[in-house]
């Protein structure tokens, strides 16, 4: 399974350079045979639609059947969008993933799909020239920084009152 982490929709439903890249670069992927389906993940942000349904619409235009196409479009945070993916990978009875989304990103998202059971590893766009200025680009590793902790916190929170428990039975 190859999950891609959502990112923004700009106005009039068009696709953030990140999530362009990221949803590319899943094709690529999935071309390449690393898996036969594609999960993407991301609810409505600031505009509609949902950043999942943006990324099926590119998938489209790029010739992948809709029939290898999932959609999660509920999830607002990388932990949401771990939860809910881990999901519907044990419900298909699949355990493994391959989670495309910026490298920056990448060591949170793939540690929070790991704490829930899924056996992930990361995959990154290679970018040929710095898609983002130095400034944001140290401002989002900063981010991730702190996220990690913040993350792995809500995780085990969810994890003591039962949620990640009650997720699986209703799976299994």
């Amino acid at each position: 399974m190859i999950v891609v982490l959502g990112a923004a929709v700009r106005p009039g439903g068009t696709p953030s350079p990140a999530l362009r890249r990221r949803v590319f670069h899943a094709i690529r992927l999935f071309q390449q045979g690393f898996s036969g389906n594609l999960l993407f993940t991301g609810g409505i942000g600031r505009y509609p639609p949902s950043e999942a349904e943006v990324m099926r619409r590119l998938a489209l235009e790029h010739d992948i059947p809709e029939d290898r196409l999932i959609l999660e479009e509920t999830a607002v945070s990388t932990l949401d969008s771990a939860f809910a993916c881990a999901r519907i990978i044990r419900e298909r009875g699949w355990s493994t993933a391959f989670v495309v989304s910026d490298r920056y990103h990448l060591f949170r998202s793939v540690s929070l799909f790991k704490r829930l059971g899924i056996q992930a590893c990361g995959s990154a766009p290679e970018e040929e020239k710095p898609q983002m200025r130095p400034w944001r680009l140290r401002y989002a590793i900063l981010r991730e920084w702190v996220a990690l902790p913040w993350s792995l916190i809500r995780l085990y929170v969810r994890r003591v009152f039962g949620w990640v428990q009650q997720d699986r039975e209703k799976s299994t």
